[in-house]
């Protein structure tokens, strides 16, 4: 590569690092994802298929630091795996690896990191259920893993531990035109059976399940290539639930579209939005962040908002209430980021302390023990990579 190609992929780089602003807090299906300030991740709570990375099978109440890997700049969980994006753009996986989620042929679980092979350059990660998304500098989005329901975006329905490059009609129009690679891509947010890709534009596109028509549009119940979303406006951040998407605008708006995880049973809702809704009661807002079954968001004030299901406390309401709209979470004050597992929430104030909330059967609240939490309390561990001791009662 000459001196001119170099510096075309730095700039590039340098955009893509300042519009993908890394996930720090996460969860997956019973276990909570931190990455602090010195680049060190750390996990708690389930680790049966080697999810914490501390090659052990064991579950922990603990926040423990994932040995080997350093200057890592994001993370996420799958469901029942873990990815970390390290400095130098490679990436690395651990946990369940039943197809092929972890980019490896074999089909055992690690407990232990590995880096995907053969690729690099790598600006944003994230983890759906079975499979694994990666944005590289160029725009471009890889997936690889489960993809009965269409979830790798790539034309067919097949599982594949190889990265795959998400596609797209070359005519947006015709559905049957020639599929061609999805590019301009900035952001990606995927937790289920279907993804969203945030363009350079503010155009987000989806593919995967659309059941409850989470992908934002009519059509097929299996969307395998990418779509855009038709009528909405510019958007600068996306995330996504089990059945439902949000997304934030340039305004500081929130929208709305897919299943109401307030009336969420299982596979089934009682409600669900056709199309894109934006909600009005909300001020505005300037993070946002999706569990399984619920949705956070973070005001100009440093106030949480959350909505959706509740059984388990992770709105931190004290009691068990759904909400289809967003209340506010009054015990969290000065909030900088959020982060959503499965049934658990996640949140980090301006001091560095890092609050959870909700189920905690593994441990995965991080505070030493497994009771459920209906109100924020203090993880073993901030953003400083500090432990705190626990007190004794």
């Amino acid at each position: 590569m000459n001196k001119l190609g170099k510096f075309l992929l730095t700039l590039i780089l340098l955009i893509n690092q300042i519009y993908c602003q890394g996930q720090i807090l996460d969860g997956g299906n019973g276990h909570s994802v931190m990455l602090d300030k010195q680049g060190n991740v750390w996990t708690s709570g389930r680790n049966n298929y080697g999810q914490l990375g501390d090659s052990t099978f064991k579950n922990s109440t603990i926040p423990k630091k994932v040995k080997y890997l350093k200057h890592i700049k994001a993370i996420s969980r799958g469901y029942d795996h873990t990815i970390a994006l390290a400095a130098d753009s490679t990436v690395w996986l651990w946990g369940r690896n039943n197809y092929g989620q972890l980019g490896s042929s074999n089909p055992q679980d690690y407990n232990f990191p590995i880096q995907l092979p053969n690729h690099r350059n790598f600006v944003a990660i994230e983890g759906g259920h079975w499979h694994t998304v990666a944005l590289t500098a160029d725009g471009i989005v890889w997936t690889w893993g489960h993809n009965f329901f269409g979830e790798l975006g790539n034309g067919n329905r097949e599982h594949t531990e190889f990265p795959t490059t998400v596609l797209i009609p070359k005519d947006e129009n015709n559905d049957n035109s020639v599929l061609i690679p999805l590019t301009n891509i900035k952001a990606i947010a995927s937790v289920g059976y279907h993804t969203l890709a945030l363009a350079n534009d503010g155009s987000v596109y989806s593919w995967g399940t659309n059941d409850f028509k989470e992908l934002g549009y009519d059509g097929k119940r299996i969307q395998p290539y990418a779509k855009k979303i038709p009528d909405l406006p510019p958007m600068v951040s996306i995330a996504t639930g089990w059945h439902h998407s949000v997304a934030l605008d340039t305004a500081g708006q929130v929208w709305i579209w897919g299943s109401d995880p307030s009336t969420q049973d299982k596979e089934f809702t009682g409600k669900h939005y056709e199309k894109p809704f934006m909600i009005s009661t909300l001020p505005k807002i300037k993070k946002i962040a999706c569990g399984s079954w619920h949705s956070l968001a973070i005001d100009t004030a440093g106030n949480v908002w959350g909505w959706g299901k509740n059984h388990y406390g992770m709105l931190a309401t004290g009691d068990t209430v759904s909400y289809a709209m967003p209340i506010q979470i009054k015990k969290l004050k000065n909030i900088v980021e959020v982060g959503a597992g499965c049934f658990q929430s996640l949140a980090l104030d301006s001091s560095g302390k890092i609050w959870t909330f909700g189920d905690n059967p593994s441990g995965q609240l991080g505070t030493g023990n497994n009771m459920r939490c209906y109100a924020p309390v203090e993880m073993l561990v901030d953003i400083k990579g500090h432990k705190r001791v626990l007190t004794k009662k």
